[in-house]
């Protein structure tokens, strides 16, 4: 198990051992568990998707399954879509259960995300199951439209966004006015959809 704050990683340790597991070992950064990776081989692994600075629960995923394939993950987030972390960050690995913390308020919820990920990987081969890769724990928003929400959540113009994502002040203003319509607001002279847009946002980044 992989988790940056010592009370959370306290949590999930009980957790995971009422659920009848034996934790051969914890970490808080990415050093540390692929330490522990290639020392036990575990069966499954969860992982935080935020561990600070430096690489993600993402990047973990994808060294872990570098070194073995058949390993079981869980990548656990208070966020409701990964992409809303960082911008540019890489897609959740096929076969890999990503779940938000929120959602797991019981020992029991917590261990059907671990035997999600243990059948996901032993269906791998098979052509007719599903290829998990958490996209149905996402939010149905394009990766444009998750950026033009940082960006106006920043407070940057639309001649900055459109330098900072490299097209035309006119294009921007089409793609907000797009993602306005998606979020259902209407243009009101009582209502400032920019600051709609970013309300939108930082509930999203904050799991609500």
């Amino acid at each position: 198990m992989v988790e940056d704050e010592n009370f959370s990683r306290t949590i999930l340790f009980e957790s995971l051992v009422a659920g009848g597991l034996r934790v051969v070992g914890s970490a808080s950064n990415a050093q540390a568990a692929m330490k522990l990776f290639q020392l036990h081989h575990p069966d499954v692994v969860t992982l935080d998707l935020d561990l600070g600075d430096g690489p993600t629960g993402i990047d973990i995923a994808y060294a872990m399954r570098e070194k073995d394939s058949s390993v079981g993950i869980v990548i656990l987030s208070s966020l409701p879509d990964p992409r809303l972390l960082r911008p540019n960050l890489r897609p959740v690995p096929p076969h890999v259960i990503y779940q938000q913390k929120s959602k797991i308020d019981t020992a029991e919820a917590l261990m059907r995300s671990i035997h999600e990920a243990i059948q996901a990987i032993a269906n791998a081969g098979d052509k007719n199951a599903s290829r998990n890769n958490g996209a149905h724990h996402q939010t149905p928003f394009t990766d444009t439209q998750i950026e033009l929400m940082r960006l106006i959540a920043l407070g940057l113009s639309n001649t900055e966004i459109s330098k900072r994502r490299f097209t035309t002040v006119k294009s921007t203003e089409n793609s907000i006015a797009r993602l306005a319509k998606m979020l259902h607001l209407e243009q009101d002279e009582t209502i400032n959809q920019r600051v709609q847009i970013a309300r939108t946002y930082f509930r999203l980044i904050k799991g609500i």
